[in-house]
């Protein structure tokens, strides 16, 4: 009797003492280690996961991608205020007052990507087409001023320089050898100041395509080649950012999209990384031997252009812009002229072209040959001196 009793009394004491201030209880998870069932070697594997080839490549190549800010002066007139309310044809018999022109500055912005550290920098052309400045934001959100160094119009690539050392260049690669199918990532700054941020966006998809051919509505001619094509997003302000395979290399200069909406629908496109390393190459080693000045953008005169632009192909070089106030504008040459001649040499390629400019000075009078409509004309023009800034050939 006094046996169970003591066990009785032995089993409360137990009882009560483990339910005793169940609030200051260690949680059991915190008290025990919980068995090895594979669950951390499981979360481990995840973690390293998240490290793939893309994060890795976006990272690498993200601190080389700049936002490249431009200023361009516009010229605006200020209508009649009778415009609203009457027809040009009512108009007609009535003094209507001289039209007021005035000047704007117009910001823009874009992308870019450090290829030396010594300080170049590769853009698109369109980015720089016709601006007063550049300057460049580096990812750690510092800005300087870029020199324009020079561009390629047709291959819509061009080249900027900074005066800073040290720099950390991306690592370009092959674009011969992309597939269709791999990853591709598109690394630049969309939408660039209402994000308020220097560290670039980074977008993913896969190369759709290669070999495209497309001409862009604006307001010049601008008829692109042999595009990579990717439905990597593509948005305003990642033109001229870098698209970079899962190595890391860069494989193209962000150009242009198809959109019916002004923002990406999956469809981008791409200047092949081979196309714009010749030509910034070209460019740095030649942009200081211009002594004269045409003041045209030109397009060299392809089977795929000559079919876009509806006419026969017999070679040239497609003027697809006139400088305003050039010795070309006020020669009367247009948009759709094609060179043929250039001082008594056939000219087919930029290049070409660029080595009769060099043997030239401003003031010196030279012979050209064009097509127009179908009819050759040949005349004396008188060349300019080169101007400060991004205005053509």
């Amino acid at each position: 009797m006094n046996r169970l009793l003591i066990t009785a009394v032995l089993i409360f004491s137990v009882i009560n003492i483990a339910g005793c201030d169940q609030s200051e209880k260690t949680p059991e998870a915190l008290m025990h280690t919980p068995p090895n069932d594979g669950t951390a070697e499981t979360t481990s594997d995840i973690t390293l996961s998240r490290q793939n080839a893309i994060v890795v490549a976006a990272e690498e190549v993200g601190k080389s991608v700049v936002t490249v800010k431009t200023v361009k002066t516009v010229r605006r007139k200020v209508f009649d205020p009778f415009s609203d309310f009457f027809s040009d044809f009512f108009r007609e018999f009535y003094w209507s007052p001289p039209l007021k022109e005035y000047k704007q500055e117009v910001p823009g912005l874009g992308s870019g990507f450090i290829i030396s550290d010594d300080g170049y920098i590769l853009t698109a052309e369109h980015v720089v087409h016709g601006v007063d400045s550049v300057k460049v934001q580096f990812s750690d959100g510092s800005e300087i001023p870029a020199e324009f160094i020079g561009s390629d119009y047709y291959a819509d690539v061009a080249v900027l320089k900074v005066n800073k050392d040290n720099l950390p260049p991306a690592r370009l690669g092959n674009s011969d050898s992309v597939i269709v199918g791999e990853w591709s990532i598109a690394i630049g700054h969309p939408f660039a100041e209402a994000v308020g941020s220097p560290q670039p966006s980074v977008t993913v998809g896969v190369i759709s395509a290669k070999g495209r051919t497309m001409r862009r509505v604006d307001n010049t001619i601008r008829i692109s080649e042999n595009l990579i094509q990717t439905d990597a997003a593509i948005n305003p302000g990642n033109s001229g950012g870098p698209l970079v395979n899962a190595n890391g290399e860069v494989i193209g200069i962000n150009t242009a999209i198809i959109t019916t909406s002004g923002g990406s629908l999956g469809i981008g496109f791409a200047v092949p990384i081979n196309t714009a390393r010749k030509v910034a190459r070209y460019i740095i080693e030649n942009h200081d031997k211009r002594k004269s000045w045409l003041g045209v953008y030109l397009i060299p005169v392809t089977e795929s252009i000559a079919y876009v632009m509806e006419f026969k192909n017999e070679g040239g070089l497609l003027i697809a812009e006139v400088v305003v106030d050039s010795p070309a504008y006020n020669a009367g040459l247009r948009s759709g002229d094609v060179i043929v001649s250039f001082d008594g040499k056939k000219v087919h390629k930029t290049e070409e072209f660029d080595r009769v400019v060099f043997s030239h000075r401003a003031g010196d009078e030279v012979e050209l040959t064009i097509r127009r409509a179908g009819k050759k004309m040949t005349g004396k023009i008188r060349l300019g001196s080169p101007p400060e800034g991004e205005a053509g050939r």
